[in-house]
C-alpha cells in the first residue's frame, strides 16, 4: 500500500443544538489509520491528521456511519474521483435474510461471512407479516419469490443484514448457486463451504443482482416499512456484542458460544449509538465505576450488535444464567476463575470485556426497552 494513500469522503453531521446538518470531507490514511475532517461551510481544517486505530478501510464505503470522537458522521458520497475510481467498482453492499430455520446457525453464517472479508454492517431480527412480505416481494421473479419463500418468512422470525465486500452480490450468488465453474481465487472457501449445506441454501434468501440488493435494503432497513425488531420481554437478558469484538472479526464466534451453550436469540438489532445515548445507557455507573468514561467511549466507537437473550431451558433465570456465562468484568480474573467464560474468551481489560449484561435483574426490561424501542423511537 502506497504511503500517504488517502480515501476521501463527503459526510454529513446533524448538529442537534442548533437542528442543521454540517457537511464535512473526510480523508482516511490507510498507512497508520488516521483521519483528517475539513469543515465545507467554514472552510476550515475541523481535525488534524490523527491516529484512529479503530478505524480501518472496510469502515469507509458511502452509506456508512463514522463514529469521530463522539460524533457520527454519516458517509454519504466521494469526495474525489480518485477515491471513487479505486472503490466505488468494487467496495458493494447486498442483503442477506436469514428464514427462522436458520436462525439457530446464525453464528456459523457469521463466521462464514468474516471470514471471506466481509464486513456486517447493519442486522435486525423481525417477524414479517403477510403483508409486508408481499410487499418486500413485489417485483421479484423466479423460485426466491414463491409461494414456499412468503409461508417460510410468516412462520416465524427471520435476520436481515446488510454486508460489505468486494463484489458482494455475485460472490454470494455463486456460492449459494453452487457454480463450480465460475468459482475462482476470491471465492473463499468458507462461503463455499457454508452453501454446500443444503439447509443454509434453503434457509439464506440473497437478492439476484446489485439493483434487486439495494431494493430489499432499501425496503428492510426503513422504518417508514413498519418492520420492528422483535423482543418477546418474558424471562430474557439483554446481552450486546461491543465494537472492539466486531472490528476484531469475533462476532460470529461469540454467537456461537451464546447459542451452544443453552441460549437462543429471540431478538437482535445493530445500532452505531451515539455518544449521549451511550452515556443515558450507562447512567447506572457514573460516578460508582472509575470505567465509565471509556465504557461509554468504547460503545460509542462503532458498530454494536445488541440481543435479546432467553435460556433455552424454561425453567433456568435467563437472565442468572447469562450474567454467570459473560463471567466477572475484568477478563483477567475470568481467565483465572472462569476461564469458559465470554469475557475469558474474548476480552482484553475491563473496558474491552467483549459483552455487556445487565448487572441487576430487575433492570432487564428497562435495558431491553432503551436498546429495541427507546433508540428506534
Amino acid at each position: 500500500m502506497a504511503l500517504n494513500r488517502r480515501l476521501s469522503f463527503l459526510a454529513e453531521w446533524y448538529q442537534e443544538e442548533a437542528a442543521i446538518i454540517r457537511t464535512f470531507t473526510i480523508s482516511f490514511f490507510p498507512d497508520g489509520n488516521a483521519i483528517e475532517v475539513y469543515d465545507l461551510q467554514h472552510k476550515r481544517t475541523f481535525l488534524r491528521r490523527t491516529k484512529m486505530p479503530e478505524l480501518s478501510e472496510r469502515d469507509f464505503f458511502i452509506g456508512s456511519k463514522i463514529n469521530i470522537f463522539g460524533r457520527q458522521f454519516d458517509i454519504v458520497d466521494y469526495a474525489d474521483e480518485i477515491t471513487k475510481s479505486l472503490l466505488d467498482k468494487y467496495r458493494k453492499k447486498t442483503f442477506l435474510l436469514l428464514k427462522s430455520t436458520c436462525i439457530p446457525h446464525l453464528g456459523a453464517v457469521l463466521c462464514a461471512l468474516i471470514d471471506s472479508n466481509f464486513s456486517i454492517n447493519r442486522g435486525l431480527m423481525v417477524q414479517f407479516t403477510p403483508e409486508q412480505v408481499k410487499e418486500f416481494l413485489k417485483n421479484k421473479h423466479g423460485i426466491e419469490a414463491s409461494s414456499l419463500l412468503m409461508n417460510q418468512l410468516i412462520a416465524g422470525p427471520s435476520i436481515g443484514f446488510e454486508v460489505i465486500a468486494d463484489n458482494a452480490v455475485q460472490k454470494i450468488r455463486l456460492c449459494k448457486d453452487q457454480n463450480k465453474g465460475c468459482l475462482n481465487e476470491n471465492i473463499t472457501a468458507p462461503l463455499v463451504n457454508l452453501f454446500e449445506r443444503e439447509d443454509m441454501r434453503i434457509g439464506i434468501y440473497c437478492p439476484q443482482d446489485e439493483e434487486e440488493a439495494e431494493q430489499d435494503l432499501s425496503y428492510f432497513f426503513n422504518p417508514k416499512n413498519g418492520l420492528q425488531a422483535t423482543i418477546q420481554l418474558k424471562n430474557s437478558t439483554l446481552g450486546i456484542i461491543k465494537p472492539h469484538c466486531i472490528k476484531e472479526g469475533n462476532l460470529g464466534r461469540i454467537i456461537s458460544e451464546i447459542t451452544n451453550n443453552g441460549f437462543k436469540i429471540t431478538g437482535l438489532r445493530m445500532n452505531l449509538m451515539e455518544r449521549v445515548n451511550c452515556e443515558e445507557f450507562f447512567e447506572v455507573y457514573r460516578g460508582i465505576l472509575p470505567e465509565y468514561i471509556p465504557m461509554v467511549a468504547q460503545l460509542a466507537s462503532g458498530i454494536s450488535m445488541a440481543l435479546e437473550i432467553v435460556a433455552t431451558d424454561d425453567k433456568k433465570n435467563s437472565y442468572e444464567e447469562f450474567r454467570q456465562f459473560c463471567g466477572p468484568m475484568d477478563p483477567e480474573i475470568a481467565k483465572m476463575l472462569r476461564p469458559h467464560t465470554l469475557r475469558a474468551k474474548f476480552g482484553i481489560s475491563k473496558t474491552l470485556n467483549a459483552v455487556h449484561c445487565t448487572d441487576l435483574e430487575d433492570d432487564t426490561v428497562l435495558e431491553l426497552q432503551y436498546i429495541f424501542k427507546i433508540l428506534d423511537s
